[in-house]
């Protein structure tokens, strides 16, 4: 899924994310399950780092979305059925 110009967090949301036949999971949930990652750079990135990447995702056509993307505990995210 990833290719050379995707950005450093882009795969521990992917893999953060639920898959497609799952229940979505809110933005805020998806935010702290990378935060808990061992790869992440917590000194390099913040919260809104994440919610950043999560929205290219989105509109990248990478991640499926529900409701308000910018209100992170209402927006919901999962992975596409062919991701």
């Amino acid at each position: 899924m990833a290719n050379s110009n995707s950005h450093p967090l882009d795969s521990l949301i992917i893999n953060a994310a639920p898959a497609a036949d799952q229940e979505w999971q809110s933005v805020t949930g998806v935010i702290s399950a990378v935060f808990d990652d061992p790869a992440f750079d917590k000194n390099k990135y913040a919260a809104a780092d994440i919610a950043e990447r999560i929205y290219v995702l989105v509109d990248n056509g990478q991640l499926d979305s529900s409701g308000n993307m910018r209100r992170w505990r209402v927006g919901k995210i999962k992975r596409l059925a062919n991701a």
